[in-house]
This record gives C-alpha cells, structure tokens and sequence, in this order.
C-alpha cells in the first residue's frame, strides 16, 4: 500500500471497507429490525461523517503545507536579516525557488544554511546581550535613560557593533566607578557628621538618615563598598536622585554642625565671661569642660543649664559686680585722660541707688567698660610713645644737670670711662630720639583728631598743645641759659679786673711810662694773683647756678 498512489490506495482500501462495513451493518439491522428509512438515515449520517473526516484531513494535511511554506519563509527572512545583520553575502539561489523540490527539501536547504549563520549569528548576540545587560543594570542603578541605540542587538552583529558595545560597556563602568566613589564619600561624610552630631541614624525618624546607616558594608580588605547599587528602605543606592539627596543632606548636616558649633562657642564664651566674672573656682570650670564632649544635643542642654546657672549666681551678686564695674571704669578712665566732660556723658556712674541695681544696669555697665577698653587699646600706641618721648625729656633735664657738675670729671680709671659711656648714650638718644618721636607723635595726634573728632588729651591737657609749650619753655630755657652765661662772664671779668685794681693801686701822677717800667718779676707776681682770683670767682658762679637748676627744670616742662 505504501508502494501505491494516494487515489488508489483509498480507492482500493475504502472500497474493501465499505463492502465490509455495509456487510455488518445489513446483518446488525436485520437484528435489530430497523426499516429501510431508518437505515438509510444511519447511511446518510456515517456517509456525512466521513465526508467530514475526509475534508478535515484534507484541510490539515493543507495546513501543514502551508506551515512548511511559512517555515521557509520564515527562513529566507531570518537568513536575509542575519547575513545583512553580518554582513555577509549570500548565494541569491538559495533564497529562489527551485523547480521539482518538495517543500520539505526546500526547508531542509534553507536550515542547512541558517545553522551556518545561526552559529555566528547566536555568540555575536550572545557577546551583545551580555554588554547590553549589563548597561541596562548600569543605567537603572544610575538612574538615567539608556540611549536607544544600545536597545538594538539585533540589526547589526558585526564585530564593529559588538566593539561598540564593549567600549560603552567600559565607560558605563568607569561612570559607575566614579558614582559609587562619589556616593561613598558622601555616605562616609553624613556618618562622620552622624557621629559629630550624636545622631542615631539607625533609628532616626528620618529615611534618608536609615538609608545612610545601612548603605556601606566592609569588604574582604576592610574598605567599605555599597550594599546594593539599587535603591532601598536600608540603602541609598548609587542613581542620581541618591546623589542628589546625599549631598542636600550633607549640606544639611555640615549647616547643623555650623549651627550647634555656633551656639556652643557662643554658651562657651558667656560661660567663660560668667566664670571669670562670677570668679568660679577652676576645678568646678574643669570639672563642666571635661564633662560636655562633641555637638550632640546633650552637650548643648549641658551649656544652656550652665547658662541658667551662672546666671542665677550673677543675679545674687549683683551689688557686688556692679561696685566692681564702676572701679573698673574709674580707672579706665584714669589711663584713658578721660576728662570730667567726657566721664559725666556716662550717666548710670552716677546712679547709687542700689534699688536701680539690676541687670540692665549691668549690661550698660559692661558695654561701657568694653567702650573704654576699645578706646584704651586704641589709644595705648600713642601712650607708648608719648612715655617714651616723656622718658627722654627727663633724661634731657638730667643730662643738662650733669653738664654743670664740674666734679663728675675728677673721678679715675673705670668709673671715669663709664660715666663718659653713659653720657654720650644719652646725648646720642636726646640728639636721635627725641626729634624721631616728636615727629612721629604729632603725626599720630593729628590723626587722632581727624579719626575721633577731638585732641588727643594726656594728664588732661591737649598733648599738641603740651608739647608746643615744652618746646617753647625749653627755647626759653635756652636763651636764659645763654643770657646767664653771657653776664657770667661779664661778671667774672669785672671781678677780675675790680680784685687787680685793688692789688695794685695806682699813684695819681703815675703816667703810663712810669707803670712799664716796673719791675718783671713784681708785674708777673700780680698777673698770677689776678687769675687765681678769677678762678675762685668762676667756681663760687658754678655753685650758684647748680644751686638754682632745679627750680629752671621746673620751668622747661619736665616731668619728674
């Protein structure tokens, strides 16, 4: 039967099945006693049957020559598209029809030639699949959109395309390596600042201070690495949002650890007012500082009760403070020349009643001594020089003074030496120095009047002006000195010439003649008398005048 063609072989097999099957029917409705309308209706119902068996063979064995000329369509496109996703060449044969070959043979053509490219097709999508994985992962851990470009893996599987991928797979690695890197840092940064700040992440109301606990985990070699590169409820993840949150909150974090550092060394610095103020004794002030450490929200509830504290204590010795303000500012006022108009601008100094006493008082107080302190702190360069510009006054005064002590320079040896030494350093200050200061400070003072508004007033005087009249007493000085000296000697040689008259009385008749011829022994003899004469007299005016130096001192505007 297999050797037969399908029409002979049914037509030959039914024939023997219908003769054998109308056999077996006739004797079953006889049997039975069907009548001939009833077999003609079983007849006509098995014919229907097999008509419907047929077709439905015949529309199967159909369908599956249509699934064979699909499959080989299927097969020329999915050559086409992957030799030209190759781009390789292909035999046009291939792809026509071929007279006489069954569909069957056509597949089977066709499969051999695709297993080929297959092959090749399937390790270069394999390649493709793994990069394009492995960047989609990449992106989404990133959080940003894959360019559509690298969604393809099927249109071109050449080795261009696949190096393509293998670059962008490296530079998604290296943007990966540079986030994590980044994230990490910041992570590293928020849990320092956790630490600074006291904070518990772990059970912090906040989400992302959660995610920030439980982001880092330690690796083999004790470097940290992320716990996942995605986004959780204990991780942060590495996209771009995180980074985005991460830094906000680091701002946030770096903003409360300026804020807490600010109100603590502000607390620190009234406390340290307060302690020095309210003379608290140095082990109580170790005793606080060794127990508040770091900027949580304890050691700042520690400085505010310290606050409270001494401010009680200040509140108990208010009396007392306060006595000690208004010394404070009445010597202040002693070092700054202060004038009595300037001290009575001050009007609270002049409050006793210690009903007034209360802490507003003291502020004003204090804010007034700070003033003072202000002034004296810019006034003390210009004190300076005005003391050492005072210093060698004095010491011009002295050395004047000594200049007319004769008996200074009959010392010997050492002593002689040293005071000569000592003598010369000051001629050479008085000659240098002085000038240099007075040049200096009366710059200093006209900037003074032209910063403040008013003279700059030392013992309280206008130092311009002090200084103007020291000038003018010493010129002064000068020239009674010069005028002194001058009648001096005036006096020194009338007295001279009075004593030799007296020693050798002339004859009236005595003309000139007659006095030249004196002897030269007896003429010699008087002349010696004459100058030892004038040498005690120089001596009894020296004595005078170092007998009235001090009171001339006086005069020149030095201050002793």
């Amino acid at each position: 039967m297999v050797l037969l063609s399908p029409s002979r072989t049914i037509t030959e097999t039914l024939t023997t099945l219908a003769a054998s099957t109308a056999h077996q029917l006739e004797e079953t409705w006889d049997e039975v006693g069907y009548s001939p309308e009833d077999r003609a209706s079983q007849l006509s119902d098995l014919l229907v049957k097999f008509r419907d068996l047929c077709e439905h063979k015949i529309a199967e064995e159909k369908g599956v020559a249509e699934t064979f000329r699909q499959t080989i369509a299927e097969a020329k496109e999915e050559i086409e598209t992957t030799a030209s996703a190759l781009k390789m060449s292909i035999d046009p044969q291939i792809l026509q029809e071929q007279p006489g070959m069954t569909l069957t043979d056509r597949l089977s053509s066709l499969e051999s030639t695709l297993d080929e490219l297959r092959s090749t097709a399937i390790a270069a999508k394999e390649d493709l699949k793994v990069c394009q994985d492995f960047l989609i992962e990449s992106h989404e851990a990133l959080g940003i959109e894959m360019e559509i470009t690298w969604r393809d893996i099927d249109s071109d599987l050449t080795a261009l395309r696949r190096d393509e991928f293998h670059r962008k797979k490296a530079e998604m690695k290296e943007e990966l390596s540079t986030r994590t890197s980044a994230v990490i840092q910041l992570l590293r940064d928020c849990q320092h600042l956790h630490n600074d700040l006291r904070i518990d992440a772990g059970t912090s109301d906040s989400e992302i201070d959660r995610q920030i606990a439980g982001s880092l985990v330690r690796s083999k070699d004790g470097s940290f690495i992320m716990a996942s590169k995605f986004k959780s409820e204990a991780c942060t993840g590495i996209s771009s949002c995180a980074l985005e949150d991460l830094t906000k909150r680091v701002t946030e974090l770096h903003g409360e650890k300026r804020r807490r550092k600010s109100h603590l060394q502000e607390m620190g610095a009234q406390i340290a007012v307060l302690w020095e103020k309210l003379r608290v004794p140095e082990e109580e002030q170790v005793a606080f500082t060794e127990s508040v450490q770091g900027l949580g929200m304890d050691t700042i509830e520690k400085g505010e009760n310290e606050l409270k504290r001494l401010h009680a204590l200040k509140s108990q010795m208010l009396d007392k403070l306060i006595e000690e303000a208004r010394q404070n500012i009445f010597s202040l006022w002693e070092q700054i020349n202060a004038t009595p108009e300037q001290r009575r601008t001050f009007e609270p100094f002049y409050i006793r009643d210690r009903n007034s006493h209360n802490d507003d008082l003291l502020e004003k107080y204090e804010d007034y001594v700070a003033t003072l302190e202000s002034r004296l702190e810019q006034m003390k360069p210009i004190l300076r020089i005005i003391e050492r510009r005072e210093l060698i006054l004095k010491e011009r005064a002295e050395y004047e003074e000594l200049q007319k002590d004769p008996e200074r320079l009959k010392q010997r040896g050492a002593s002689m030496t040293h005071q000569l030494m000592e003598e010369e350093k000051m001629a050479r200050r008085i000659k240098r120095d002085l000038p240099r200061l007075t040049e200096l400070l009366t710059e200093k003072l006209h900037e003074w009047k032209e910063n403040n508004d008013e003279d700059f007033q030392y013992h309280g005087e206008v130092y311009l002006a002090v200084m103007d009249r020291q000038e003018e007493q010493w010129n002064q000085y000068k020239a009674e000195e010069m005028h002194r000296k001058l009648k001096k000697k005036q006096e020194e040689k009338t007295f001279g010439e009075n004593q030799f008259a007296k020693a050798n009385p002339l004859p009236k008749q005595i003309t000139k003649k007659s006095t030249s011829t004196l002897p030269l022994g007896d003429v010699a003899h008087k002349k010696m008398n004459v100058q030892s004469r004038v040498h005690e007299g120089s001596k009894e005016g020296q004595i005078a005048f170092h007998a009235n130096l001090r009171p001339i001192a006086g005069r020149i505007g030095i201050n002793r």
